[in-house]
């Protein structure tokens, strides 16, 4: 994620141990006091950064966030690190002056650092926090959520992954078993004029966001705050993880996280399902489209380039026709 890239977090111990190596280096009650308020401000200044970066962060990486983390601990965490730095100031200016008229006390000097120092500490675990939480954003992928975007979704092992292989540069992993994807992969489709993020995400049960594991609450974060299409994928072969109608439950999952947003459904697996199996998934695609789940309903060969392709390039004429005006 390019929001956060190149920003380092320091732990408690990584300033400590500066404070260690600048104190040793001063000349003078004075310069070793300075030194000390000097690198607790320098190595916490990217604490602020962070602060302000997440402040204009999308509700969609905020949604991943929270898949992770305690929100109220990460501002926790940004409240004792503010406080430790304007109390240091303070500390700094209040020592500095106790150890002029003192003429340089040795004590003094101990004393100010001790408590310049005890500040910080209180936020050890907090730091921790924030440093784990930049790691974990520098591993997300990024999506312009004002840019055109399609969200493939369904549920597990319907062909997801390798439908985004196929159509866009990512590189999702495709095995033959469900809860391959665990993460939300983007890729890039180029049409000349502007290029569509493809949006793999993991695979959903057929049950309510408030009982989804974290791996599912993921792609609810996509379908639910990133703008654009849907692409729903339908397995109609016996070997399907689920059953057909357990299918269209969660597609009626996605269309209440989707609210108004465009969704087609995508019959996968055409060229191994049976007449029987192919004709009960057709019936209920257009079901679907007749019961105003869906906009329109393709059948597609996830592992056929052209296959796909071709159903990708169809929903980005009709939901992203004025891109293609400038």
């Amino acid at each position: 994620m390019e929001l956060v890239k190149g920003l380092t977090i320091y732990t408690y111990d990584e300033i400590l141990e500066k404070v260690r190596g600048s104190y040793g280096r001063a000349r003078g009650a004075e310069g070793r006091l300075q030194a000390v308020r000097d690198v607790i401000v320098s190595r916490t200044e990217s604490v602020v950064k962070l602060s302000s970066l997440l402040e204009g962060l999308h509700s969609f990486y905020w949604r991943l966030v929270e898949v992770e983390f305690d929100r109220g601990e990460i501002e926790g965490a940004f409240k004792c690190v503010r406080k430790a730095r304007f109390m240091v100031d303070k500390l700094w200016g209040r020592y500095r002056y106790i150890v002029m008229a003192a003429g340089g006390e040795r004590g003094v000097v101990r004393e100010g650092v001790g408590r310049m120092l005890s500040l910080v500490k209180k936020c050890r675990r907090g730091l921790l926090i924030l440093k784990n939480l930049v790691v974990f954003l520098q591993g997300l992928p990024s999506i312009n959520p004002e840019e055109p975007i399609v969200v493939v979704a369904g549920p597990p092992n319907v062909g997801k992954s390798t439908f985004v292989r196929s159509v866009s540069t990512a590189k999702p992993e495709v095995a033959n078993y469900p809860f391959t994807t665990k993460q939300v992969t983007v890729g890039h489709r180029d049409y000349g004029v502007f290029k569509v993020q493809v949006i793999d995400t993991p695979g959903l049960l057929d049950r309510p966001v408030e009982e989804m594991n974290p791996i599912e609450r993921r792609a609810a974060a996509a379908l639910g705050e990133l703008r654009g299409a849907v692409i729903f994928m339908l397995d109609p072969t016996r070997d399907s993880y689920m059953s057909l109608e357990r299918q269209v439950k969660v597609a009626w999952g996605v269309k209440s996280l989707i609210g108004g947003k465009p969704l087609y459904v995508a019959v996968n697996k055409v060229d191994v399902a049976d007449r029987l199996e192919l004709g009960k998934a057709l019936r209920i695609a257009s079901e679907l489209v007749e019961g105003g789940l869906a906009s329109g309903f393709y059948t597609v060969k996830a592992l056929d380039r052209d296959s796909a392709s071709k159903i990708l390039d169809d929903i980005v004429a009709k939901e992203f026709t004025s891109y293609f005006k400038v």
